[in-house]
Parts: structure tokens; C-alpha cells; sequence
């Protein structure tokens, strides 16, 4: 009898197996059809729910169409490429679940969409829209939906989905940069490195994304509130952050969405490099505060790629170096013994990718400089130009290496698609983990 429901299990499980393979064929196949006329199937989507639920078209911002149609088919394609792989499917669901919890979508959200979507995979697929491949489809996007509603219920359950702030200060940076400083109405938890979408109110339901550029403040004078610190350039698509360069003023409203990203130094490595370009030095900033104010005195180099041009003259620069060479000597002769000898034997790389004039151009040459003074064993490397940075990134850590590699380093990159991974590609062909080096893209 035992023997007997052992094979009806093995078969039972077998089927199953069977059945999902096939089903997932049915789903993916109808995809590349999707896929080979991605215009079709989005205009009928959002065409079909914006006609049924009329009163959900506030949560997409007009104009924004052709960016919300490229969204949705990125957002698709990895869904779909991660349907068999647990491992990547849920860290991307849980990223999608929390983007769209602050916007207060919930199971009637969800329910009216997916409908919205088998129409639109109707009409697209055509012929090939058989009651078998529908079926497939219900099952493949109730499945994502439940994880996905899951992951926003926990999250409520941990805090909310927004935080109330006014903003405190809206300073020039740089050519093309502000920082912005928000004073929240509750305190607000999170960690250097993370990031989070802001809204304002002079332009409600369009979110945008910035990482915090200062590390939270220990001790902070008004522990009721927190002062929170982003960084935005100006784009020339980019509504948000037009606005925010052209309107926002002190006393105005805005609200920030609840914390993400696990952008961190490594806790395993030994020694750390941080690459990164144009304001995505400043989530690279907040970590070097971070480290220095934790007692994290493992040797860092910061590696720059110009980008984004200081609004300050140049010559207050060498002000900066003053501060820098002043710093170090109070954290300890020691660590500015060793960070000298590590910034001597990588200046030949340093000098061919930019040279002395290099690091004129950065809008926080100031900041990292001052970061790296109190840190007491960190070096600030300007490489030139962003474009140009991973190649002077590879000749940078030959010299380090000096004939090894970076074995047991670690780090983080930060910035353009192309540019981060072209980094990272340099950095685990040096020998450094890829595990151990974390990366953000934006753009």
C-alpha cells in the first residue's frame, strides 16, 4: 500500500511538473507575440483600464505615456523571464509591490488591471488565444499578484507607505544639481546607501527616485523629526526634477516614500572601492559618512568620473586639499602614512586619466574631501571623464593590485546602466568577489 501511494505521488508530482512546464510555454509563447508588437498590447491595456476604471487614470501622469508604456514591457519581460526562478523572481516582485504600495494599490487594483491585461493579450496574441493558453495566463498572474500583495501587506504591517515633509532648503550645487533638505513630520528610519521616491505637491502621483545623500545623524537635536538630504540633477525629460530646480520653494510639501535598496560596503572585504559618477557620488558620500562615524576605518577609494560640473570656482579646490591633507593628519599618522602610500602607488593611473585638473570639475570634490579627512584612511581619485571611467577604472586597479589582485576587496558602483557594469566587469576580472561588490543604476 505504501509502495503503491509512493508512485501515485511520484506521478501526481511528475504531472504537476508537466503541467506547469507546459503552461509556462503556453504563457511565454504568447509573450513573443507581445513582445513582436509591444505598441499593440500596451495601447490596448491601458486603453481597456482606463475605460473601465476611470477613476485610477490620476495614478499615471499625462505626457508620461511613452515612459509608462517602456516601464510596463520592462517590468513584463523580467517578470516573465523569472516565472521558473524563485530566486530572481521575488526580490524583483518585492521591489515592484513596495514601488507601487505608496501610491495605495491594493487587491481591487490589481484585480482591475489583470483583467485589463488578459484583453489586451486577446487582442494582441489573436488566433493563438486559446482557452488553454487564458488559463495559463490567470494562473501565471495570480500567482505574482498574490506575492506580490503579500509583500505589501508585510511592509504595512512595518510602517508607512509615505512620510509628510517640508522642505527646509533648496541649495545650487552644481551646473545642473540642487540638494534638497526636507524636515520630516515623524521620524523617519533608514539606512546610508538607500534611496526613496519623492512626490511633490505641485505635481501629485509622479514619483521619482534619489538616494539619500547624507548618512542618518546620530543624536540629532530634534529626535521627533528627521532631516533627510537628496541630491537632483536636472534632466531634460525629467518633470520632477525640473520643478524641483525651477519651483520648489522652502515651507513647500512634499512626501517621501518609505526607504529601499541595500547599497552597502560589505561587511566581508577587508579593503573597499567605491566607483561612481555625477550624483551617484552622493549615496557613495553618505556611506563614507556612515563608515567614519561607525569606527569603519578599512582602507576606501573613492573613484570619481566626472560628470556634473562644480558651481563654485575651481581655485576654492585647493582649499579642499588643504582640508583633506589636514584631516588626515588628525585621525592619526598612521592612517595618513597608509593612505598616502596607497594614493602614491595608484597616481600614474590617476594622472594619464585626468591628471592634476582632473578633480576641478566634480560638484562634490568639497564634500568627498572633507569625507575623506574625517574618515582618516580613504582616498579621493578623480579619473575623468564619466564616459571614460571604466577603462581608467581598469588601469587604477592594476595599479593597486601591483601585480595581484583585488582578492577579498569589495565595494559598490554607482551610476549609468552601461557605466556600472562595465565597472563591474572591470572589478571581478581584477579578482574582487562579485558578491561582495554592490552596484545602483540610474538612468
Amino acid at each position: 500500500m505504501t509502495e503503491a501511494l509512493a508512485v501515485d505521488g511520484e506521478n501526481l508530482n511528475g504531472d504537476l511538473l508537466a503541467g506547469r512546464a507546459q503552461a509556462l510555454a503556453l504563457v511565454r509563447q504568447g509573450f513573443a507575440a507581445v513582445s513582436a508588437r509591444p505598441e499593440v498590447f500596451t495601447n490596448s491595456l491601458y486603453e481597456d483600464f482606463f475605460t473601465s476604471n476611470p477613476r485610477y487614470r490620476k495614478y499615471f501622469a499625462a505626457g508620461d505615456e511613452a515612459r509608462r508604456d517602456e516601464r510596463t514591457m520592462e517590468a513584463a519581460t523580467r517578470v516573465l523571464a523569472g516565472l521558473d526562478r524563485p530566486g530572481t523572481l521575488l526580490p524583483l516582485l518585492r521591489r515592484l509591490a513596495l514601488e507601487y504600495r505608496k501610491y495605495g494599490v491594493r487587491e481591487p487594483h490589481y484585480r482591475a488591471f489583470a483583467g485589463s491585461v488578459m484583453t489586451a493579450l486577446e487582442r494582441t496574441i489573436g488566433e493563438a488565444w486559446t482557452y488553454e493558453a487564458a488559463a495559463a495566463w490567470v494562473d501565471e498572474l495570480t500567482m505574482v499578484a498574490s506575492a506580490m500583495l503579500g509583500i505589501a501587506a508585510e511592509a504595512d504591517a512595518q510602517g508607512p507607505a509615505y512620510w509628510e515633509a517640508e522642505v527646509v532648503a533648496v541649495d545650487r550645487m552644481g551646473e545642473d544639481v540642487v540638494r534638497l533638505r526636507v524636515r520630516t513630520a515623524f521620524p523617519y528610519p533608514y539606512q546610508a546607501g538607500q534611496y526613496a521616491a519623492i512626490e511633490l505637491g505641485r505635481l501629485p502621483w509622479v514619483w521619482r527616485d534619489f538616494s539619500f545623500a547624507a548618512a542618518p545623524e546620530a543624536g540629532a537635536e530634534d529626535p521627533e523629526h528627521s532631516v533627510l538630504e537628496f541630491h537632483v540633477q536636472r534632466t531634460a525629460d525629467g518633470r520632477l526634477s525640473n520643478v524641483v530646480h525651477d519651483e520648489l520653494e522652502i515651507g513647500d510639501r512634499i512626501r517621501i516614500a518609505a526607504p529601499a535598496g541595500d547599497l552597502a560596503f560589505p561587511a566581508g572585504a577587508s579593503r573597499l572601492i567605491a566607483v561612481g559618477h555625477g550624483t551617484g557620488l552622493a549615496p557613495i558620500a553618505a556611506l563614507l559618512q556612515d563608515a567614519a562615524a561607525a569606527g569603519d576605518d578599512r582602507p576606501v577609494h573613492i573613484v570619481v568620473g566626472n560628470s556634473l560640473n562644480a558651481a563654485k570656482p575651481a581655485k576654492k579646490t585647493a582649499a579642499a586639499k588643504k582640508t583633506a591633507k589636514a584631516g588626515a593628519a588628525k585621525a592619526g599618522p598612521a592612517a595618513a602614512k597608509k593612505a598616502q602610500k596607497t594614493a602614491k602607488a595608484a597616481a600614474p593611473a590617476a594622472e594619464a586619466a585626468g591628471g592634476e585638473d582632473a578633480d576641478q570639475a566634480h560638484y562634490l570634490t568639497e564634500r568627498l574631501a572633507e569625507l575623506a579627512a574625517a574618515h582618516g584612511n580613504a582616498v579621493v581619485v578623480f579619473l575623468g571623464a564619466a564616459e571614460e571611467l571604466p577603462q581608467h577604472l581598469d588601469e587604477y586597479v592594476k595599479r593597486l593590485a601591483d601585480g595581484g589582485t583585488l582578492s577579498g576587496w569589495g565595494g559598490v558602483a554607482v551610476g549609468s546602466t552601461g557605466t556600472v557594469q562595465a565597472c563591474l566587469g572591470v572589478l571581478a576580472a581584477a579578482g574582487a568577489d562579485p558578491a561582495d561588490v554592490r552596484s545602483d543604476l540610474f538612468g
